[in-house]
């Protein structure tokens, strides 16, 4: 599955325009003077990161002399649609400089010559579907079959607590506890394989929470800063996390396969989708209308009790959540 990538450059040049050399991975994109405003597209197939780097020359001595700007910034980068934030994490390396020291410098601006590098993890995900019978309901066909994580399943809850209760009859809770987008999106697709339901709906989790599969066997979703329970396991991927945990940029790694499932599913039903979570929702809202139904937001009200963990939605919560989509999905 390819990776669509673009680079969006602004410039600021005199009279005399630089020569940038883009690259990405070891594949030159771009080697040309650049006097205007740029945006290189690029379709790839990416491994485990993505890699950029712009080495940029021409300001020259008679250039610094005349006072001539010749700056280039890295205004954004994106992949397949989802920005990788270069101001925070390209890193700008002066070198070759009338009157001025080699140095490095966090950002995004080149002014001068030198060459700029952005190195970030591409977070994939295996979309394994959770088939180990932790559900509250064991599959079968049903009229609204409901995915998620605990906010679905309803931790500390009765059965007649949880939101997926409150739609009506003929609807199941195919929620599990700690889900990630992937497990839910897996087990979704997996589902409609072999099930029929007239509705889907998803409520899905923060994209921050990754399924990893160990030794080729067992399967678990990585819940950062939570790593005592993964004995080590995963400590590179919490570190990458720490490091690189802007959502958009987690979340460009799946977002493709994300949408090709979504896609599969919505083709043997009507899917509908929700999040509790601002970021996860605000993709939706952005990326998945026209693919699926987008939901109100959960809203976790601080006005009604939580569950007795103080963690998560309480019964009402659930109840309101189910009267604001029922008209939506019907029922």
């Amino acid at each position: 599955m390819s990776d669509y990538i673009e680079i969006s450059l602004k410039t600021d040049v005199g009279r005399v325009p630089p020569n940038l050399k883009v690259s990405i991975g070891d594949e030159i994109v771009f080697n040309d003077l650049l006097d205007n405003d740029k945006i290189i597209k690029h379709q790839t197939q990416l491994s485990k990161r993505l890699v950029i780097q712009i080495e940029k020359s021409g300001k020259t001595k008679s250039v610094a002399d005349a006072n001539e700007p010749q700056s280039v910034l890295v205004e954004k980068i994106s992949l397949n649609g989802l920005d990788q934030h270069a101001s925070k994490f390209g890193v700008f390396e002066q070198k070759d400089n009338s009157y001025v020291k080699d140095q490095k410098v966090n950002g995004n601006e080149m002014a001068l010559n030198g060459t700029w590098r952005m190195d970030v993890p591409v977070f994939r995900q295996p979309f394994i579907p959770e088939l180990n019978g932790h559900q509250r309901n064991a599959f079968s066909d049903a009229r609204v079959a409901c995915f998620g994580c605990s906010f679905t399943y309803g931790n500390l809850l009765e059965y007649n607590q949880t939101w997926p209760h409150f739609l009506g009859d003929g609807v199941k809770n195919f929620g599990v506890g700690g889900n990630s987008i992937s497990s839910i999106v897996g087990t979704a697709n997996w589902y409609v394989q072999n099930f029929k339901c007239d509705k889907l709906v998803m409520l899905l989790p923060h994209v921050c929470r990754l399924q990893y599969q160990v030794n080729k066997k067992a399967v678990m979703t990585f819940i950062p800063f939570l790593l005592e329970e993964y004995k080590g396991i995963l400590n590179d991927v919490q570190k990458e996390i720490v490091m690189f945990g802007e959502p958009s940029l987690m979340f460009s790694g799946y977002i493709t396969k994300t949408k090709e499932l979504m896609n599969k599913i919505n083709q043997k039903t009507d899917l509908y989708l929700s999040s509790y979570q601002k970021d996860t929702y605000d993709f939706l809202t952005q990326e998945f209308d026209g693919i699926s139904r987008i939901l109100p937001f959960y809203d976790l009200d601080e006005k009604f009790s939580l569950a007795p963990d103080n963690l998560h939605p309480g019964p009402d919560h659930n109840r309101i959540f189910a009267n604001q989509i029922r008209p939506i999905i019907g029922g």
